[in-house]
């Protein structure tokens, strides 16, 4: 689909309540900022089925602790969108080992994370940094807005496609177009019927 990668920038929306926002520079993107339902980032056109939900370490440590009930409540609006993610700015090592000042257990941290991505259908994608969380969200938004220029096209090239002009023919009608009743083939027991009618007197 080079075409859609050459050509097209994606229109991205970041929430105005996001405070440390990606800035998408130096990829092929528009950014605007606007009021999000659910997720930090989407697509313009396309806000209530695309979200993207940023976490630093920090963000997700207490999301799965002192915040747990608001974050679950952000998953659920998200589990009925389309494409929905939260990604990372940390690796997975990072959240296991515990390197986070929290009080939050490294291993409860864990499962909390494996528990929501099961219960919300949601992937966490962690990441190795900043950068490359920046790049997946990107390549995320990406994929979904490149499966909806594909749906586009085909319709616009089932559109295009010329209507066959085909005889109908329907229950009944045979190749002389005449009507091909059963029980004018056949009479009460099977016998052939004739298909004219003749006159003169009856044998």
């Amino acid at each position: 689909m080079s075409d859609f990668n050459s050509k097209m920038n994606l229109r991205i929306v970041v929430d105005s309540r996001e405070q440390c926002p990606f800035r998408f520079e130096g990829f092929n993107a528009v950014v605007t900022v606007g009021a999000l339902e659910a997720g930090d980032y989407s697509l313009a056109g396309f806000e209530r089925r695309v979200a993207i939900e940023r976490k630093s370490l920090p963000d997700l440590v207490a999301c799965l602790g002192v915040e747990r009930e608001r974050f679950a409540r952000e998953l659920a609006r998200l589990r009925g969108y389309d494409c929905a993610a939260v990604v990372v700015e940390a690796t997975a090592d990072d959240l296991r080992a515990g390197h986070f000042r929290a009080r939050l257990n490294p291993e409860a941290a864990w499962q909390s994370v494996l528990a929501f991505t099961q219960r919300y259908r949601i992937p966490f994608i962690f990441c190795d940094d900043r950068s490359d969380a920046e790049r997946t969200a990107f390549d995320i938004l990406r994929h979904y807005a490149r499966d909806r220029w594909r749906e586009l096209q085909a319709l616009k090239s089932a559109a295009r496609m010329p209507v066959e002009r085909t005889e109908r023919r329907g229950p009944g009608v045979g190749m002389d177009r005449a009507v091909n009743d059963p029980q004018r083939r056949t009479g009460a027991k099977g016998a052939p019927c004739p298909t004219t009618t003749t006159t003169g007197a009856r044998i």
